[in-house]
């Protein structure tokens, strides 16, 4: 390949990934933290100074967290309390001091929460790499820059590359173990046995959700028996997993449980008793795995099993509905993303050839959206975060297509394009909040959808921007999401929400004058005990809304 052609490739990424790396930390600059960041960076903190792995493992693995923790680890000498009560032991104070440490430690809170954030925003350019590889692996040069034009932009990708939380993560190295299993059924190499390892055991210690990658592994092996003896693919296949099991075990440092003077025996009462329960108490009793992992994995279990109280276009359970991510897919993610899936998978359909190129892109992603349907916790799109890399691989078919009316086609491609741009500079830097225009766009976004899908506790920053250019110098406040208003400097009235966990101004009755400020997760009264609290609210037309999340009205 001449060295001129090279050099503008790389010239075209890294302009992609500049653009993406710029936007992300954009984004987490004007972004307060979020529900579990706080939580996430203080667990991934205490494991990296003193090797404490029991402090919140219920659903967690250390890695993803030991990753939002990692700069701060490096760069900042912060304080930090050991004697910090676990979640879930008697009298915890584990989420209440995880803020403290966060705003109250001998560096800003805000400078904390940028590096913590950061880890994930360079996770998410090292991410658009593979969709670009994987896509010019299938597609060609123009298919692959396309991928990662979409990539670059996706107002759900954005958004969760700067925060410091444990999706991007997942949705990066599950889609690197895809792609290095699809590898393997080009050619079965040592360094791509070994790089499907390691890929592995990063995504089984990022999240639970790693375990969909099962299904992925039985597929290369299965697509591998026609080309290798059995015998030896089986050695290759054990490989892979003996890599896994190892590094998974160097990641947790080698020990069943933490060595730190403060270990706190975790709490296996707390789970009913139930089959897998008892398979899991089994590898206890053997020490297969890293206690805390195995702790974190029965969590899940327990937890996918009982669900937790959801929201979807004016309905409520606890137990979610099976079409909750297709609806959310459907009106969160651009429509010039949809038109142009649908344009891949039907006319890739149309050829022998294209359909098994595509079954190692479709596959995972459709594994992914079956087992988050089918379980019932229905929080949040960021479930199915790992679907959109496969999705805009997929996306890099579309200049391979041949119409018979290419003006007609070339018109249709070129609107994708702008209207997908326009959409990504329109909604910035609210990419959390982003709905597409068959849901009437993010303003409208609270009648379908809350939760971390619009309203994650991350807008306090720009809440205090709106006070004081309005010279409100107090509100009333109904805030969801795991900080302290104090921190932002607003001087606020408590109005019932979830969760302040040190309110001011808490009164018994609240007089309807003033400034009020409401989340949207709380107008919809999600996890209140009165679902129809903040009723009246819905009834009427805020004043003004902050980042599409929080509704601000006037009396």
């Amino acid at each position: 390949m001449p060295a001129q052609r090279l050099n503008k490739r790389v010239l075209i990424v890294a302009g992609f990934l500049l653009l993406f790396i710029l936007q992300s930390s954009a984004i987490a600059l004007r972004k307060s933290n979020t529900w579990d960041e706080s939580a996430h960076i203080l667990a991934g903190y205490a494991y990296i100074e003193k090797g404490m792995d029991y402090l919140s493992p219920l659903n967690h693995p250390v890695f993803g967290r030991l990753l939002t923790a990692a700069l701060p680890s490096i760069f900042l000498d912060l304080d930090f309390e050991e004697n910090v009560r676990p979640e879930g032991s008697p009298e915890s104070d584990f989420f209440a001091y995880s803020l403290k440490f966060l705003y109250e430690n001998n560096v800003t809170g805000g400078t904390v929460l940028f590096l913590s954030r950061f880890a994930n925003i360079i996770l998410g350019a090292i991410l658009g790499i593979y969709v670009f590889v994987w896509s010019r692996e299938l597609w060609g040069g123009t298919g692959a820059y396309l991928s990662l034009f979409f990539y670059s932009l996706s107002p759900n990708i954005l958004a969760h590359s700067s925060l410091a939380t444990t999706d991007i993560p997942i949705t990066v190295f599950f889609f690197i173990s895809s792609f290095y299993l699809y590898r393997l059924t080009k050619e079965a190499t040592p360094s791509r046995i070994l790089a499907a390892g390691l890929a592995l055991a990063l995504a089984f210690t990022s999240k639970h959700t790693a375990f969909l990658l099962i299904p992925v592994l039985a597929a290369s092996f299965v697509l591998n028996l026609k080309k290798i003896p059995a015998l030896r693919l089986l050695s290759y296949y054990a490989s892979i997993l003996a890599v896994a099991y190892v590094s998974i075990w160097a990641i947790y440092g080698f020990r069943y449980h933490s060595g730190s003077p403060g270990y706190v025996p975790l709490n296996w009462e707390g789970f009913a008793p139930s089959n897998l329960m008892s398979v899991i108490g089994f590898f206890r009793s053997i020490k297969l795995l890293p206690e805390s992992y195995l702790f974190g994995v029965a969590g899940v279990v327990a937890g996918t099993g009982t669900g937790k109280a959801a929201f979807l276009m004016g309905s409520y359970s606890s137990t979610g509905w099976w079409y909750y991510f297709p609806i959310a897919f459907l009106i969160k993610t651009p429509i010039p993303t949809i038109i142009f899936l649908i344009a891949s998978l039907l006319y890739i359909s149309r050829g022998r050839e294209g359909r098994g190129r595509i079954l190692f892109i479709i596959f995972p992603a459709a594994v992914v959206f079956t087992a988050m349907s089918i379980q019932n916790v229905n929080i949040g799109l960021r479930h199915i975060l790992p679907v959109y890399p496969f999705v805009f691989v997929l996306i890099g078919f579309v200049p391979l297509i041949k119409t018979e009316s290419l003006r007609l086609a070339k018109a249709v491609f070129y609107t994708c394009v702008l209207w997908y741009a326009a959409s990504a500079a329109m909604i910035f830097p609210h990419q959390l909040a982003y709905f597409n225009e068959l849901a009437g766009g993010p303003a409208n976004g609270y009648k379908y959808l809350v939760d971390s899908n619009l309203d994650w506790g991350q807008d306090l920053k720009s809440l205090k921007v709106f006070m004081d250019e309005n010279k409100i110098d107090k509100i009333k406040l109904a805030y969801f999401g795991l900080s302290d208003p104090k921190y932002f400097g607003i001087d606020y009235e408590y109005l019932p929400s979830y969760l302040i966990l040190e309110p001011v101004g808490a009164k018994e009755t609240i007089e309807l004058k003033g400034w009020f400020a409401i989340s949207a997760t709380m107008l919809q009264g999600v996890y209140m005990r009165e679902r129809d609290i903040y009723s009246f609210f819905r009834e009427r037309r805020p004043f003004a809304t902050v980042g599409y999340s929080i509704f601000i009205y006037r009396f």
